[in-house]
């Protein structure tokens, strides 16, 4: 099996592991102190799980390209598609919360408002963070890509 083959075969899985781990590191870095003295599962859900699971569904729908380009592209491309992935994933992200609180806590509110509301703030806490991370990730996957087919 040549190189070209075995990226076009992997370009799904490779940038939705690699996604998937940042989308777990991330929030375990910041939630770490807290949910290590927590012992409730749904904790781990809500903080570690869904973050990661979010990540690696958007790394597997739209992070082909750093991996398996159709052309050359730059490492600044890459950079804004993984920061643009991250972004997915954090749309992705907050109805998945919203709907495991609303299973797990019935009656506070609605999935929609509270999906909003995740996401709003989100967006103002950690955004940044994610972007950065998810720019880094894009950017190591377009390399290590790069460096397979011989750029």
């Amino acid at each position: 099996m040549t190189c070209e083959r075995r990226v076009l075969r992997w370009a799904r899985l490779r940038p939705a592991v690699a996604f998937g781990l940042a989308g777990v590191l991330v929030p375990a870095a910041w939630f770490g102190p807290v949910l290590a003295r927590s012992r409730n599962p749904v904790s781990f859900l809500l903080f570690l799980g869904l973050p990661g699971l979010a990540a690696a569904v958007a790394g597997a729908l739209l992070g082909r390209p750093l991996v398996a380009p159709s052309r050359s592209r730059s490492g600044w491309w890459a950079a804004r598609r993984g920061a643009f992935v991250a972004t997915v994933a954090l749309m992705l992200f907050a109805p998945m919360f919203a709907t495991v609180i609303k299973w797990t806590e019935p009656g506070w509110t609605s999935v929609v408002s509270l999906s909003v509301l995740v996401l709003w703030f989100a967006f103002i806490a950690v955004w940044w963070v994610l972007a950065a991370v998810g720019a880094l990730v894009g950017w190591l996957l377009h390399r290590r890509a790069g460096t397979v087919r011989g750029e």
